[in-house]
């Protein structure tokens, strides 16, 4: 229920104001692992507007029945299908143009949300109307525990972004948002059947990027990580034109595996409890 703002004075309204978000989540054959992290979106405690846009990237499990029950049972919830693979960075792309709200949040298929997350970006947006990105810190759980990732300092002090303090691996894809209407400005995320094709066109859109990267993967360079990096990618391409906000959160989880057991819907990190998120 949104909050009555009538009687409220001119300047103390931009505190309350209540903004709308899009919660971006694509996913592939983890029809069991994708159940928890929407759930952490819909969990949300924030009292404004806020959607889910699901992307089914060609699952051949269970995944679409699911998330059709879920957006039957819950309105927030909006499920689109790829009809085949497309990769995880079209499944973004689906997502952001489907999108309806004014700011655009990532979610993995494999991570979570603390139920804080868009109460506090909420906060931000208010606290720092002249930001249209902004950044924070996560709680990053592996098999041996967890460890507290802090928001990366990008140079806000310089003029330009400052991107050369500022390299794949420092942020997650849940640790920053920013406003849809970005998008019309510096695109969508290259098209790419593989990590190092993606990384390719990633280097052919911005060629400065091979200071970091290498050349292209026939001669000798490498992915931009994780292995994709599509989450560095997109924040690189936001940044070279608008400044990012460090705040100070830890609002999203995201979960580590070993090599191989990656690819495996089974995570047994679901069956302990969930210290951080209870």
């Amino acid at each position: 229920m949104s909050k009555d703002l009538s009687n409220i004075p001119d300047d103390e309204k931009t505190s309350d104001k209540l903004n709308s978000f899009s919660i971006v989540i694509p996913t592939c054959e983890r029809q069991n692992l994708m159940q928890r992290s929407v759930r952490s979106a819909q969990n949300q405690i924030y009292e404004g507007d806020f959607e889910v846009v699901v992307v089914d990237d060609g699952s051949t499990d269970k995944t679409w029945e699911i998330l059709k029950d879920i957006e039957k049972e819950d309105s927030k919830v909006r499920a689109f299908r790829h009809k085949g693979r497309m990769q995880r960075c079209q499944a973004r792309n689906t997502g952001m143009k489907k999108a309806k709200n004014d700011w655009i949040c990532w979610l993995d298929a494999d991570d979570e949300y603390m139920r804080t997350y868009l109460d506090s970006a909420n906060w931000a947006i208010n606290e720092y109307p002249d930001y249209k990105i902004f950044h924070f810190g996560a709680i990053v759980s592996g098999l041996r525990g967890y460890r507290v990732r802090d928001a990366a300092n990008i140079g806000e002090e310089v003029e330009g972004p400052g991107m050369e303090k500022f390299k794949s691996g420092c942020i997650g894809t849940g640790s920053f948002f920013f406003k849809r209407e970005l998008l019309d400005d510096v695109g969508y995320l290259p098209v790419a059947g593989s990590p190092y094709k993606f990384a390719d066109l990633a280097k052919e859109e911005c060629p400065e990027i091979m200071e970091w990267f290498g050349p292209k993967y026939l001669e000798g360079g490498k992915e931009l990580g994780n292995p994709w990096g599509d989450d560095w990618f997109m924040f690189y391409k936001l940044t070279r034109k608008y400044k990012s906000k460090q705040v100070p959160f830890l609002t999203y989880v995201q979960y580590v595996r070993r090599s191989g057991f990656l690819q495996q819907d089974n995570d047994r990190i679901l069956n302990r409890p969930n210290v951080i998120i209870a």
